[in-house]
């Protein structure tokens, strides 16, 4: 019989479902990044985080995995463990705003958490995830660069613009909201600008690395400065430049109705390696 263990630590969490999420690590990026960044943190969340695992006697069947107040991140499942998963989360009264995963297990789940939650869903964003491990250099000119301290408000509005361009309208935030997170990232030296003619002209950041892989997200190219081939090369050498370190492979999320970005991507070297949905939550009303 299926049941629902809460796990106390992400040390626990992976070692007893890594094995599992690790058989798919592009897919699961999200969940295992987010593990491994709980595994490196010195002082834990004020907000615990909530691991979960379905299991069958002692065998792990599915993991999902919540950072308050963040989305459900949801992996492959049947849908009796998605139901059992979902009764879980009534039960013990853990809420979320909505739910990313493979595209098939997230419309199962959230058809099985509105009817035992009476709420509305809607669709957030249909994504492709896309795998790089041999990288195509375009010739762009210019040069990466890592984003400097002085350069922190023009990267928090460049990631306000992306929110407001790809992002659902609950899940934009302002410049205010934004700019103590890209301070942070920028410190820690994840987010690369894109030079050309001495001008910053795009921008991307690393993201979530786990035991083989890194993310690649928030590309943006402001509009007065695109088709000029910018998101090309920062991606491309970006990308490079994790390999290099000794990754095996990149990862991105797309928006799936944007075929440009999806074009981009693919012309320098990704190459689609699953689809992925999210959905929101609200009130009937």
């Amino acid at each position: 019989m299926n049941r629902v263990i809460q796990d106390a630590s992400a040390e626990e969490f992976i070692k007893l479902s890594g094995e599992l999420l690790y058989q798919d690590e592009p897919t699961n990026s999200l969940m295992l990044g987010l593990c491994e960044k709980l595994l490196r943190t010195r002082e834990p969340p004020e907000i615990p985080c909530i691991l979960l695992r379905v299991v069958n006697s002692d065998t792990t069947l599915t993991a999902a995995i919540q950072t308050p107040p963040m989305n459900l991140v949801i992996t492959y499942a049947q849908e009796d463990q998605l139901g059992t998963l979902a009764l879980y989360l009534k039960e013990n009264n853990i809420f979320f705003p909505g739910v990313v995963g493979p595209a098939k297990e997230s419309e199962v789940f959230t058809k099985i958490w509105s009817e035992l939650s009476c709420k509305r869903s809607k669709l957030g964003m249909e994504q492709k995830i896309y795998k790089i491990e041999t990288v195509i250099i375009p010739e762009t000119r210019g040069i990466l660069r890592l984003a400097e301290k002085d350069e922190v408000d023009l990267m928090t509005q460049w990631v306000v613009e992306f929110g407001d361009e790809s992002l659902p309208l609950s899940e934009r935030k302002t410049f205010e909201e934004r700019k103590p997170h890209i301070e942070k990232i920028i410190e820690e030296k994840l987010v690369y600008v894109w030079i050309s003619e001495g001008r910053l002209v795009s921008m991307a950041h690393v993201a979530r690395p786990t035991r083989n892989g890194i993310s690649i997200s928030a590309v943006y190219t402001p509009p007065p400065l695109r088709k000029k081939g910018y998101a090309s090369a920062i991606v491309a050498h970006l990308s490079q430049k994790m390999l290099d370190t000794g990754k095996q492979f990149c990862v991105l999320y797309t928006d799936t109705s944007n075929l440009t970005s999806n074009k981009i991507y693919q012309n320098v070297g990704y190459r689609e390696v699953s689809d992925s949905k999210y959905f929101l939550f609200e009130d009937s009303r």
